[in-house]
Parts: structure tokens; C-alpha cells; sequence
């Protein structure tokens, strides 16, 4: 009795991965839950994982995030914000109007006051670095934008405005304004160009030239592949890392506001170097083929050369270029592998351990329209999945059930 316990338990990991094997092909025909409220089509699932979020920010998960790096609290803060204003101006006159307001004006503040700001240095060109002075404009933008669902306030006006001007201070003196001490990223400076783009659709047009005449260094200091760096050096803005999965998927979203030209130059060679597929599933590479690389804190976990961040962000960043089939394919692979968990109304991702991912998801999904009819084929996933299940099987087999059928036999009652 005893041998048989100890042989089930060292072959439980068996038994874990080839239930998950299960629960993934069955996860994979993913569905978004979708209801119809007075003739509007209304994404159920989206509104769970905007009640989990709205649970992890009130647990001061934000908090929790910083711990981890340097931008958790904003990032998480700014991305639960957008995927409301995502699903606020897709209707603007739903039912969660004005839980959604509420809950982008509760971010809105905490990213504007003294622990949003904490991390950043005042000091720097723009005020507070690129990263910070890039997201908050932009956020700010975008809230202003909800027009007078936001009523939004004289003082919020001007200091996007104000805002706007730092920035466009900074992107003439340097291509690449640093987003901290010593770094320079420009997926922090493709945010803030966008702010100013979003600035001449709000009010007045003022930045045009400026933008194209920025537009214009940016071409010239591409990467060997001809694409925007990951991160470039300080001083002048030439490439220290060349065009990464994580940042380019997160950059062709705002390009798309700024140069709709550029935009899909770039995204050509984004579809061409970082789109793969693996085991029957499709996912952002954060290296581009044929490169190797580990993950970082920017990338998040790099498994069989994807990227985390890069295939959750990607998932937006295909649906708005037009790759519909290819974005439903990610994030039905994304519902399949990534753990979602239902408790009442909120659903999260990873058991909900990681909050940063779950907005992300929800951000993109924001902007995915939940009655698109695609149904990718995952055939080779699935015979991929069968032979695995198949063999683990047969290691189980060996392990326990041989044994005690060996013993069974040899036993001779005298």
C-alpha cells in the first residue's frame, strides 16, 4: 500500500500535465461570453477581467507591482485605465459608463499624485522621463477624449496641454528623451509623440511639423533590420539593442496614430521577423528569428523563443493591422495556456497572481470586437498534444499500473 501511494505521487507531475494537456484543447475553441444589451453586443468576458482588475486594484495590487519594477504601479494603473477607455468609446452610452468613469478617474489620480510620480526624477527632459511623462500625457488624452462623459475640467486641460509642450520640447532636442538616468527606450517616446498626434485631434493642430520632423530622425537611425531599436544610447540615439518582440508590438499600436505610412512599413518587417509558429501555435518571438535571447523585465518569460508581454501585446497589435485570424489564434492560445480562473463575476489569468499580465490581456482584448465568427484551425496543436498525452501515458503506465499488474501475477496462493 504504502509503494503504491509513493509510486502515484512521484508520477502526479505526469498526471498534472496531461490533465492541463486536456483542459487546453478544450480551452483553445475559446469563445468570448457575449451578451446583447438593447441590440449592442456587449464582450462578458472582457467585463469579468475588468471586475478582477477593479478586485486587484482595490487590494492595492499596484502596490504590489512596483516591488517587482520600477514601473509597476504606472504600468498597471495606466493599462486597467486604457482598457476602460477602450471600452467606454466603443459605448458610450452602456451600462458600465459610469462604473467605467469612476474607475479611470480612481487610476487617473493615483498615477498624477506623488507615488505615481515617485520613481521618476523631475530633473530629466521631460519632466519626470519619457516613460512617465509619455504614458500619463497620453492617458490624459485619452480621458480627455471621452469628451463630456468625463467632464473633464479646465486644470486637466491645460495640464495636457502643458504637457504636450514638455514633450515636444524634448523630442527637438533629442530623438530619444530619456525615460531615466542613462536609458533611452523609444517605445516610452512612441508614447509621447502619440500624445502630441492625440493633442492635434483634440483640439487645435500645432505639432505636425514638429512630429514629422522627428519622424524623419527616427528613419534615420533604424536598426540593422531597418526597424525602430529596442533601446538606444542616451547621448545620441543611435541603437544599443536592436528591434525587440516586446517593444515593436507596443510601438506599431501608437505608430498607427502618428504615421499610418510608417506605420505599416514597420509592421511588414514586424509580421516577417517576429511572427512564428510553434507546436501548432502562433505567438511574438522577442528575439527575431534566428536570434537567441533571455528574458528580462521588459519581455516577461521567454518560452520556446516567445515572448510574454511581446504575444500579449502582439494579440492588439495584429487585430488593428488587419491580421484578424492570426490575433484570434494568439489569444485563443493565450485563454488555452495562460490559466484563466473564474471566481463569480471576475475572471483572471495565472490564478491571479499576476495582475500586470491580466491588464495587458484585458487591454488587448479591448480592442478585439468580440463577434469576429474566425475559427483558426489548431489541428497540429492538437496532434502535437495527442502524441505527448500518449507517451506520458505510457511513462504512467511503466511507473504504476505495470507494476501492480507484475505483482498481481507473480503472487501463487499455496
Amino acid at each position: 500500500m504504502v509503494n503504491t501511494f509513493l509510486k502515484v505521487l512521484f508520477s502526479s507531475p505526469l498526471i498534472a500535465i496531461m490533465i492541463l494537456i486536456v483542459i487546453a484543447n478544450v480551452k483553445i475553441n475559446y469563445q468570448p461570453e457575449i451578451k446583447f444589451d438593447d441590440g449592442r453586443i456587449v464582450n462578458n468576458d472582457l467585463i469579468k477581467e475588468m471586475h478582477g482588475l477593479k478586485d486587484a486594484m482595490n487590494s492595492n495590487e499596484d502596490l504590489k507591482m512596483q516591488q517587482l519594477y520600477p514601473e509597476g504601479y504606472m504600468f498597471l494603473n495606466v493599462m486597467y485605465s486604457l482598457a476602460w477607455c477602450n471600452l467606454l468609446e466603443e459605448d458610450k452610452s452602456g451600462a458600465f459608463l459610469k462604473e467605467g468613469v469612476a474607475e479611470i478617474e480612481k487610476a487617473w489620480q493615483k498615477i498624477n499624485d506623488s507615488p505615481g510620480r515617485e520613481p521618476f526624477s523631475e530633473e530629466l527632459s521631460p519632466p519626470f522621463g519619457s516613460f512617465y511623462k509619455g504614458w500619463s500625457t497620453y492617458l490624459l488624452g485619452r480621458k480627455l477624449r471621452l469628451g463630456q462623459i468625463t467632464l473633464e475640467s479646465e486644470e486637466e486641460v491645460a495640464q495636457f496641454k502643458r504637457q504636450c509642450e514638455e514633450i515636444s520640447s524634448a523630442i527637438q532636442e533629442k530623438v530619444y528623451p530619456v525615460s531615466y538616468y542613462g536609458g533611452a527606450w523609444p517605445a516610452d517616446v512612441l508614447v509621447s509623440v502619440a500624445s502630441l498626434s492625440l493633442h492635434d485631434k483634440l483640439f487645435e493642430p500645432k505639432y505636425a511639423q514638429i512630429i514629422h520632423e522627428w519622424l524623419e530622425k527616427v528613419k534615420s537611425q533604424f536598426d540593422v533590420n531597418g526597424m525602430i531599436p529596442h533601446s538606444v544610447r542616451p547621448s545620441d540615439g543611435r541603437p544599443m539593442e536592436k528591434a525587440r518582440g516586446s517593444s515593436q508590438a507596443l510601438m506599431l499600436i501608437f505608430l498607427r496614430d502618428i504615421d499610418q505610412q510608417l506605420a505599416s512599413d514597420q509592421f511588414k518587417l514586424f509580421k516577417e521577423k517576429f511572427i512564428d509558429t510553434k507546436f501548432g501555435l502562433t505567438g511574438v518571438r522577442e528575439y527575431s528569428k534566428g536570434e537567441f535571447g533571455m528574458g528580462d523585465v521588459d519581455s516577461g518569460p521567454v518560452v520556446f523563443g516567445f515572448g510574454g508581454a511581446a504575444t500579449i501585446v502582439g494579440m492588439q497589435t495584429l487585430y488593428l493591422y488587419g491580421e484578424y485570424e492570426l490575433s484570434v489564434k494568439i489569444r485563443n492560445t493565450i485563454e488555452a495556456l495562460a490559466l484563466p480562473l473564474f471566481k463569480g463575476e471576475d475572471k483572471k489569468y495565472f490564478f491571479g497572481m499576476l495582475p500586470i499580465a491580466d491588464a495587458f490581456i484585458a487591454w488587448s482584448h479591448s480592442r478585439l470586437s468580440p463577434d469576429v465568427s474566425i475559427e483558426p484551425s489548431f489541428t497540429t496543436f492538437r496532434l502535437y498534444s495527442l502524441l505527448v498525452f500518449a507517451l506520458l501515458s505510457v511513462f504512467f503506465w511503466i511507473l504504476v499500473v505495470s507494476k501492480k499488474s507484475s505483482q498481481k501475477s507473480l503472487h501463487i496462493p499455496w
